[in-house]
């Protein structure tokens, strides 16, 4: 026993260790394939999305494969076990193709495993190993990435900045690194797989080796609220031409970070990331970053996670949430009757053998009573409140949308579930702010729908939404000797306009539809703050509203077009839909 105990202890340091190994990398060759799986990525982040990187070669005949992942979430002192989840995409490959592609995997409880496999016609392929993934973490004890070739002059220099994981985390075990250090080819394709990082490092080489699709992807989740940190670089090698940089405040300084959309762009040098650390570059960057409410990850909001008493992110005028009196009374009407007082009764009678037909008959009027009472008391459809924020640049004819949703589906969940673009990221938040308790399924082969996981019949239904696109939506300013007009351009009703130029604000007297035209007048230039401080969310609007810049403006629509609701129809009661425009040059 005791020559055993060496081996034992040895057996349970790798097994820390390995446990503490995020992902694998590996290449199978099966039935004319050849698939690359790297799912190598950091250990611990925030809630987003796990990015699995695929590089598959068909060598056969034309097919059809899926690649499924099935896993378990954990949620600590839940006081219940796991729950599973799955993401699925079907490929359809003709012979020669090779087709690299990134599978996002949503993440927010406190730990995920996963397990990947290629399937064809319902038939397994390949199982790759699990991994697991420690997701739910705070801002600060999210893993940054550094995207560099360990090779490298910038890789050897860039292994000493790694952060150590707090011991609290892991008590007990050898201090492991929280960052990970990234080869530029590996970089993932879509954006949505850094939105559990705290940051992105890279330098001008390694962003030069990246191909136009990693490069969209960094910038998109740059736009999208992540922090950019560009090691010895400067903002025109990010942006050759003036003109694609999105409209703003763009000071071209060497050390102050630049917005972009909701996110910035920071230039440290790589010898004061080396002399004070990556924790106190860190730092500073969140003091230059005074504003974080639509930063990444998405849990650094001051409101995050925010629930009302009744389950509700936002209240839904109208919608009281579940009237779970009411249907427990029901209940135990249904139990007593059915129960003692139907069999007393044929007892007394002498006719228990009636049993057969009045159970039955008691359970199909106890259904039709619980069913009516759902459609009298609520009706059918789904309905919602959104408080949206959009930054439109009318320059470049690109959007970045953030959205907070709860939703209620009133005597049935929608048939096939919620339906979002692919590449927009979706935070199901729970009733309780901290993510789905639900089963969740996830189909990626034409969009994102998540069939499971996010809305359920009676019952509140929250979740948080980031997207980018390419935006023609815009207001048309043209000055008339002393006056200005507008022309509405966004698709949607305006209901409030607050238009700053020269110092001065100009608004719209009434709602302005769609098509329109109107005339601006003078008003005060506090008008905004009025406004909005009375609306959804002031807190979160306060660094906007005080820091409109000219040319610029503010609208408030009936509608967004900006905005996936994830249903074809919605029930809208009370939302807030708020555009920050930059105007640029018309056209």
């Amino acid at each position: 026993m005791k020559a055993m105990l060496p081996l034992l202890i040895l057996f349970l340091l790798c097994a820390v260790v390995s446990a503490h190994a995020a992902g694998e990398y590996r290449t199978v060759e099966i039935e004319s394939l050849k698939i690359t799986m790297d799912s190598e990525w950091v250990a611990q982040g925030a809630p987003g999305y796990l990015p699995v990187r695929f590089d598959i070669t068909n060598l056969g005949d034309s097919r059809a494969i899926e690649i499924v992942g099935q896993g378990t979430r954990w949620f600590n002192f839940s006081g219940m076990g796991g729950e599973s989840f799955d993401v699925r995409r079907t490929l359809r490959l003709n012979r020669g193709d090779r087709l690299r592609l990134t599978i996002p995997v949503p993440v927010f409880a406190d730990n995920e495993n996963i397990q990947f496999q290629i399937r064809e016609r319902g038939r397994l392929l390949e199982a790759f190993n699990y991994s697991g993934f420690r997701s739910g973490m705070s801002f600060d004890d999210s893993a940054v990435l550094i995207v560099a070739d360990p090779g490298s002059a910038f890789g050897a220099m860039a292994s000493s900045w790694l952060r150590e994981v707090k011991a609290r985390y892991y008590p007990g075990t050898v201090p492991h690194k929280m960052d990970f250090i990234l080869d530029p080819a590996r970089l993932p394709d879509n954006w949505l797989g850094f939105t559990s990082l705290r940051a992105v490092l890279i330098g001008p080489k390694e962003w030069e080796q990246l191909s136009e699709v990693q490069k969209n992807g960094l910038l998109t989740w740059t736009a999208c609220g992540g922090d950019l940190m560009f090691v010895d670089g400067d903002l025109k090698a990010l942006f050759h031409e003036r003109q694609n940089r999105p409209a703003g405040k763009w000071e071209d300084k060497e050390s102050a970070p630049e917005r972009y959309f909701f996110g910035h762009i920071h230039f440290p040098k790589s010898t004061d990331v080396e002399a004070r650390g990556l924790a106190q570059i860190l730092s500073a960057a969140r003091v230059m970053v005074q504003d974080s409410s639509y930063a990444l990850p998405a849990n650094r909001a001051a409101d995050w996670g925010q629930v009302t008493e009744r389950g509700f992110r936002l209240a839904i005028p109208g919608v009281n949430g579940v009237q779970a009196r009411a249907y427990l009374a029901i209940l135990i009407l249904f139990s007593l009757l059915i129960g003692p007082i139907n069999y007393v009764f044929l007892w007394r009678s002498g006719q228990q053998v009636l049993l057969v037909l009045t159970v039955p008959l008691i359970s199909g009027l106890f259904i039709a009573v619980l069913a009516g009472y759902a459609v009298a008391g609520e009706g059918f459809g789904v309905r919602g409140r959104a408080a949206t924020f959009t930054i439109l640049d009318q320059v470049t004819k690109q959007a970045a949308t953030r959205a907070t949703v709860s939703l209620y589906a009133a005597g049935m969940a929608p048939t096939g579930g919620m339906r979002f673009p692919r590449d927009m990221a979706v935070y199901p938040i729970g009733t309780d702010g901290t993510g789905s308790r639900q089963q969740q399924s996830v189909d990626l082969t034409d969009a994102q729908r998540f069939s499971a996981g996010i809305i359920q019949a009676r019952s509140p239904s929250n979740f948080e939404e980031i997207g980018f696109r390419p935006a023609r939506e815009r207001l048309s300013f043209t000055t008339d000797g002393d006056g200005v007009s507008v022309i509405n351009g966004l698709g949607a009703t305006v209901t409030q306009l607050f238009y700053r130029d020269g110092g001065k604000m100009l608004t719209i007297g009434g709602p302005l539809r769609a098509g329109e035209k109107g005339i601006l007048q003078p008003g005060p230039v506090n008008a905004p703050e009025v406004f909005l401080s009375a609306q959804l969310s002031p807190q979160k609007l306060h660094d906007i509203m005080s820091n409109q810049a000219d040319g610029s403006y503010l609208a408030v629509l009936e509608r967004s077009p900006f905005w996936e609701p994830g249903l074809s129809k919605i029930d809208e009661r009370g939302s807030l839909h708020l555009v920050l425009g930059y105007r640029g040059a018309e056209p």
